[in-house]
């Protein structure tokens, strides 16, 4: 009865190990990381930028991009190199449309290695300013969303922006519009499909300027929508207002802060975690830099919980139609026109 007794005793406990490794490993199925690697960069694709040959600006770019084995890139100002750009990209297999070159095109584009970009939609912004020196509303600047797979049914919300710039009443006002305009359209994605987000481009602003005003930046990215941004979180202990530390290493510009952002949010069940941050001056072969703007460079985790949530939305891969970039270059050539003959006597002034 004893030896009955230690024998069954026996096969419970090895019924109960074997039942917690089935536990363990179902766990395991149901939480799982990515990591993704993604880079940001208003690469100034614009004839004769700072007197360096452009074109090759862009090959230089593709290449820094290719041996840094980036996995996300977004882009602004890529305008009438664009070709030259991706002929440089061996291995990335997905890209959204180009819209054209200046006066038509937005310049903003997203480019993936393995990972599929789906339902591409462009905004133009409801507000710009300035029409000459201050020439923002002479190309479409806006904001573009995508939807990229990053895994096996696990889906983002990636925005890509290019807001208006300078420091005129006028700008400030209009560049606290583009902000607000780009946060109504992540709540009411994130409220029908509740994605993680990621936020990158060109904001033509800083936190550490004025963080309640000018622009209103904090207030509305980080009070309003519950983004983080990930330069302050890897850097700054995630504090918005101190900066002090940073003030020693002199000027901000793609050193600390830039412009260059990448603001991210949790959502359906993903936790997001940026795991390293920095900005880059990507130099030509002459040792001059390939744009007036750093490279923001961010790595990203991505945690999937058992709170996972599936997607629900229909998904369409993107397709290209090149017709599209010679329409928006005659409807902006025309809108151009009709800006610069409304405002001649300012083009006077600025001609001299």
């Amino acid at each position: 009865m004893k030896q009955l007794k230690r024998t069954l005793a026996l096969i419970l406990s090895m019924l109960i190990v074997f039942s917690g490794f089935g536990i363990s490993a179902s766990a395991e199925e149901t939480s799982k990381t990515i990591t993704v690697k993604m880079m940001n960069y208003n690469v100034a694709g614009m004839p004769k930028f700072d007197g360096t040959d452009v074109a090759a600006n862009q090959q230089t770019i593709a290449k820094y991009i290719v041996d840094n084995n980036f996995d996300i890139v977004a882009t602004q100002e890529d305008f009438g190199y664009h070709r030259k750009l991706v002929k440089g990209l061996n291995g990335f297999n997905y890209f959204t449309n180009h819209s054209g070159s200046i006066p038509g095109g937005d310049g903003m584009n997203v480019f993936t290695k393995t990972m599929p970009i789906y339902n591409e939609e462009r905004y133009p912004w409801d507000e710009s300013y300035g029409t000459i020196e201050e020439g923002d509303t002479l190309t479409p600047k806006g904001l573009m969303h995508v939807v990229i797979e990053i895994a096996d049914g696990v889906y983002i919300d990636f925005y890509n922006l290019h807001a208006d710039a300078f420091g005129s009443d006028g700008s400030i006002a209009a560049r606290e519009s583009n902000y607000k305009q780009t946060v109504d359209l992540i709540e009411e994605n994130y409220k029908k499909y509740n994605r993680p987000v990621i936020v990158t481009g060109d904001f033509n602003h800083f936190h550490h300027t004025n963080a309640h005003e000018n622009s209103n930046m904090y207030a509305i990215f980080q009070e309003r929508c519950g983004l983080k941004d990930a330069w302050i979180e890897v850097h700054n202990d995630g504090d918005y207002f101190n900066f002090s530390k940073w003030y020693s290493l002199g000027g901000y510009w793609g050193v600390w802060d830039s412009v260059e952002k990448f603001m991210y949010k949790d959502g359906g069940g993903i936790t997001l975690e940026p795991v390293d941050y920095k900005y880059t001056w990507i130099k030509n072969e002459t040792g001059a830099n390939t744009s007036d703007h750093a490279a923001a460079e961010c790595t990203f985790t991505f945690t999937v919980t058992e709170d996972f949530v599936e997607n629900t939305q229909e998904l369409k891969v993107v397709n290209q139609f090149f017709l599209r970039n010679f329409f928006n270059m005659i409807k902006w050539i025309f809108k151009d026109l009709i800006y610069i003959f409304s405002n001649f006597d300012e083009l006077i002034e600025f001609l001299g």
